[in-house]
């Protein structure tokens, strides 16, 4: 006994509004996101054992292998300029978070390019998180 089955219904989707919903989502995402405030120089992070995980703060200052300074990824002349940079931009935190200047420097810099300019976040009155990775377990240090 051969069954008849019954034709196939045609749905259509409609499509005309999937560009509106295309353009809320990315505006949605990138309302959510955090963009990148580093600088553009390459940075090999020191290494150390003894790293805990911070909560990332609002400021971020960076020191390139040519020991270029970077503060929200854009370049500052010298050390000196520092100091009035992270001034303004923690002016009128209140909590410590908002006080907390993340800093990041390339291992091969010398005391003498980056200790003005930890100098400098420390006048300004900010609190100083250095940034570094954990070594790989092939050092033999266990994490």
């Amino acid at each position: 006994m051969k069954y008849k089955r019954p034709p196939a219904k045609h749905i259509e989707i409609p499509v005309a509004s999937l560009g509106d919903i295309a353009f809320l989502l990315i505006t949605f995402f990138m309302f959510c996101s955090t963009f990148s405030r580093t600088g553009g120089g390459k940075i090999a992070p020191a290494q150390s054992p003894h790293l805990v995980q911070l909560q990332e703060g609002k400021v971020s200052v960076e020191i390139d292998e040519d020991g270029k300074i970077y503060i929200q990824g854009q370049i500052v002349p010298d050390a000196s300029a520092v100091e009035s940079s992270v001034g303004a931009l923690i002016e009128g935190a209140t909590t410590e978070q908002g006080k907390t200047v993340m800093f990041k420097c390339d291992k091969h810099v010398t005391k003498q390019v980056f200790e003005p300019v930890l100098g400098a976040i420390a006048k300004a009155g900010a609190t100083i998180a250095a940034l570094g990775e954990r070594p790989n377990d092939k050092q033999g240090v266990q994490p």
